[in-house]
């Protein structure tokens, strides 16, 4: 399901939305799972820069989000060139637009 990002009350609207700012978040450019070492499909916290993998794989960006709360991820892409994707909120359970 995807909600306008404006009508997530976690604070969404407030993420900075360019590659080069989600490349910043990102810790040290990391471009493998922070957990297992896994480098595909990879999740970016935009609260922290914690690089996680998806559920297709161990989904430790999940895990991160029950250990900490952070809501809002983004996929870790190899360019950083265009919009960012799309972004998801554990909070609403759903992708933003």
């Amino acid at each position: 399901m995807k909600r306008p990002i404006s009508d997530c009350p976690h604070g969404a609207a407030e993420l900075p939305v360019s590659r080069r700012d989600l490349l910043a978040r990102t810790r040290d450019g990391k471009g493998a799972c922070s957990a297992c070492g896994w480098a595909e499909d990879l999740r970016v916290c935009q609260t922290c820069g914690y690089v996680g993998c998806c559920e297709s794989h161990d989904g430790h960006d999940t895990a991160h989000f029950e250990a900490t709360g952070h809501p809002f991820i983004r996929p870790r892409v190899a360019r950083f060139l265009g919009p960012p994707g799309w972004l998801w909120c554990y909070d609403c359970r759903a992708y933003l637009e």
